[in-house]
């Protein structure tokens, strides 16, 4: 015989529960009488850390572990000793079928069962994995059931919102989704899953506070009651979330955030009638407006990015027409100004002296650059605005290269570089864009020309050459042994306005243009460009162009024509690039004459350097001439001039590093200097005066207010250095009179110092003091010089 507490003897509230029911009311009986196979399968229960339940006998009276118990809820612990179908009587239509199957003798299990169950005082869907087992006594008769069962709610549920969650983080934003759209989105995921949200709506803020723009289940109003509006626009003024009852159940209000700190609108959720509002299920429903909040904002950046893409169309609309407008404007004067030029030249230029005929020139040859930077402006134009079409036909590629290449020739004598061609095509016709194709070559030799210095430039032409793909290709390609191009600035070359920084050459002049419109036409070509470098130094750019053979005969209209009309805006850029020894600006006067102003000018451009030079030698000033900082400093300082005039971009160093190095040189620290800038304003100009310049001068300047400049800063030099000789001449004669035996020459220098006054004067003060005092002079001195002994003590 066992007795309850032999049966039950845990402290567990479940054994006690057990231990202190009065098992003779149920058809059980007393313990002490139950029957050795449930007192088995109790003792086999009761340890388990599962939760295991027994149904025995034909009432299925309950007995179960402490595992079990919180499975029960509330129903704990009067379901202990219960009926099974009067505990579970609200789910017994759903559970009844189950355990008379077991009680039929068949095992019965099932995963994530779901049942609503009344455990806390309201129906509740749960999800359980369980097993029925059928407790088989003597003859195969079942005595009961056997029941091991786990609670997977919240691990359903949690599934089921992560999926929702997800579902809702691939809400597409597209170009056409507003902020409308991408709400109603949203809440078309979320209506997929009622039972956690069975309703929802989302208001947004207007100009006459919310409106919605989406919803799903709400017909019958429940969110149009007035407290819910109240509380909407409470938590859209102050973004704290709300909770609100609605109907039967409850609702969460919580703002919602896109594009700023400030609510752009609410996000309504409902709750399920059959879940508690717990932490997990809040923080499931914090998490929806969250991915709301998400979609919002990437919904705002994307209209935001599609405004900013359009304004910049706009802005590169404008600035195409700006370049198209302002290139056309250009023309007119142009021609107005090479015109004339032209016809001065070719009818007059016997009539005129040396100087007149070279200004001239100058001037052609600046009109011929700007009307090259004019048309390089409209071509960017255009290539921006895609309208840079090749216009093939039958052309002698070989002839057109050697004669555009042979234009420099005259340039890169004059500057000692050596330069080959090798374009021979076996006399084969090709079809070609003769503008395009001379634009290019003659935008890589001009490169080229300007960056080498010393060495050679090579221009091979090899093709057409058969590929792998049957296609046929020309090959050009430019070397030059120049300073390369560095690695890292390799891939940004081709790009509009960028220049490779420190890079030494003939100039620091040019718009940035020249090698990104190559990539535009070699592109409109459909072909490919690439610079590799030069070994053991320079740069090698390789065009790769598709063509094909011309089956027609060349038009009328030779190469050379062509080449001569566009290349002379080329080679007249060139021109101004000439080396310092041969353009004809090193002064050819004698060494200067005493007196004379000796004027130092850094200038790369070779025009310019003509004409200043011009300037400042008919005010009768001794003029030298060189085109680079380390140059200029090397003449300075084996005769310092009396001003140093410098432009600011030169090839290598800029006029800057002049300025630095000449404010930290003894023999330069008090030389004026004058920088001349193209750039009014600019922060090198500001550098440059930050660091010792004495003033600069703005391109294009008047000629009579440059030289003005220049004779004011020379006389105020001139001025400056006859008051230190004088100060100086001053010092050494205090010095003098000091070291003399004479008391009476000492007390005559200190006066001279003291007084501003020369010796005759300084003689007559101590005399005069000496008569009026009636002291002899020579005990007047000693006073004067011990005074001053005593105030330098």
């Amino acid at each position: 015989m066992t007795t309850r507490d032999e049966l039950f003897p845990g402290t567990d509230p479940t054994s006690t529960a057990h231990r202190e029911f009065d098992w003779s009311t149920t058809s059980l009986g007393p313990v002490e009488h139950w029957p050795a196979a449930l007192v088995s399968a109790i003792r086999t229960v009761l340890p388990s850390e599962v939760g295991m339940l027994l149904w025995w006998g034909d009432d299925l009276v309950q007995i179960f572990n402490h595992a079990y118990t919180p499975m029960a809820g509330e129903l704990f612990p009067k379901a202990v000793g219960q009926r099974a179908e009067d505990c579970w009587h609200f789910a017994w239509d759903a559970i009844g079928p189950l355990a008379d199957e077991a009680l039929g003798g068949t095992a019965v299990h099932r995963r994530r069962e779901r049942f609503l169950l009344d455990r806390f005082g309201y129906p509740e869907e749960t999800y359980f994995t369980f097993s029925y087992s059928p407790i088989r006594g003597e003859g195969d008769t079942v005595n009961g059931v056997f029941v091991a069962t786990s609670d997977v709610t919240q691990e359903v549920l949690t599934e089921r919102r992560l999926a929702t969650l997800r579902d809702l983080g691939t809400v597409s934003v597209t170009a056409a989704a507003g902020v409308d759209s991408v709400c109603r989105a949203v809440l078309s995921r979320l209506s997929e899953n009622r039972d956690d949200v069975p309703f929802a709506a989302a208001y947004l803020v207007g100009d006459d506070g919310l409106r919605e723009v989406a919803s799903f289940d709400t017909a019958d109003a429940v969110l149009s009651t007035t407290d819910l509006g109240d509380v909407a626009s409470r938590v859209a003024a102050s973004g704290v979330a709300e909770t609100v009852t609605v109907g039967p159940t409850s609702a969460l209000v919580q703002p919602l955030l896109a594009s700023s700190d400030a609510p752009t609108g609410v996000l309504v959720t409902g709750t399920s009638e059959l879940r508690r509002v717990d932490d997990h299920y809040r923080v499931f429903l914090e998490l929806v407006a969250g991915r709301i909040t998400t979609a919002l904002t990437d919904a705002h950046s994307y209209a935001a990015e599609r405004r900013r893409a359009a304004q910049l169309e706009e802005l590169d609309a404008d600035k195409t027409r700006f370049f198209e407008n302002v290139s056309h404007e250009f023309r007119t004067p142009l021609t107005l100004l090479l015109g004339p030029l032209d016809a001065v030249l070719s009818e007059a230029a016997d009539h005129l002296d040396d100087r007149h005929v070279q200004a001239l020139q100058s001037a052609r040859r600046s009109a011929l650059r700007l009307q090259k930077l004019v048309d390089t402006l409209l071509d960017v134009a255009r290539a921006d605005a895609g309208e840079l079409r090749p216009r093939p036909e039958p052309t002698d590629a070989a002839a057109l290269i050697r004669d555009a290449v042979n234009l420099f020739r005259d340039s890169t004598d004059r500057a000692g570089v050596e330069l080959t061609i090798d374009s021979d095509t076996g006399g084969t016709l090709l079809d070609l864009d003769r503008t395009l194709w001379t634009h290019l070559v003659m935008n890589l030799v001009s490169n080229a020309v300007k960056f080498t210095t010393r060495g050679s430039i090579r221009v091979t032409l090899r093709g057409p050459v058969a590929e792998v793909d049957g296609a046929r290709r020309l090959v050009l390609e430019v070397a030059d042994t120049g300073p390369g191009v560095p690695e890292a600035d390799r891939g940004k070359i081709f790009e509009r306005f960028y220049q490779v920084a420190g890079v030494s050459g003939r100039s620091r002049e040019g718009s940035g243009v020249g090698l990104s419109l190559v990539s535009d036409i070699v592109a409109a070509l459909g072909g490919t460009v690439e610079v590799t470098e030069n070994a053991p130094h320079g740069t090698v750019f390789t065009v790769v162009v598709p063509t094909t053979t011309a089956d027609a005969e060349p038009d009328t209209v030779a190469p050379t024509d062509l080449v001569t009309d566009l290349g002379a805006r080329y080679v007249g850029e060139a021109e101004q690039w000439r080396p310092i020894d041969s353009d004809g600006t090193r002064s050819t006067q004698a060494p200067p004459t005493d007196g004379q102003r000796r004027v130092l000018l850094v200038e790369d451009n070779a025009d310019m350097r003509r004409y200043v030079t011009g300037l400042l030698e008919d005010q009768g000033w001794h003029v030298a001439a060189t085109d680079e900082v380390d140059t200029a400093l090397a003449t300075a300082r084996a005769t310092p001039p009396d001003i140093i005039v410098s432009d600011i971009m030169l090839p290598g160093r800029s006029g800057l590093s002049l300025v630095d190095e000449a404010r930290s040189d003894g023999r330069l620290v008090r030389v004026p200097i004058v920088l001349v800038s193209a750039r009014t304003g600019s922060a090198q100009v500001i550098e440059g005066l930050r660091i010792g310049a004495d003033d600069y001068v703005v391109k294009p300047f008047q000629p009579a207010e440059f030289v003005a400049r220049v004779r004011v800063h020379l006389e105020l030099a001139r001025l400056r250095e006859q008051l230190l000789g004088d100060a100086q001449r001053e010092i050494s004669s205090l010095r003098i009179a000091l070291d003399s035996r004479s008391v009476l020459s000492q007390a005559v220098g200190l006066i001279m110092a003291q007084e501003n006054v020369g010796p005759d004067r300084a003689f007559e003060i101590i005399a005069k003091r000496s008569q009026t005092d009636n002291v002899k002079a020579r005990i007047l001195a000693a006073q004067v010089v011990d005074d001053f002994v005593r105030e330098l003590g």
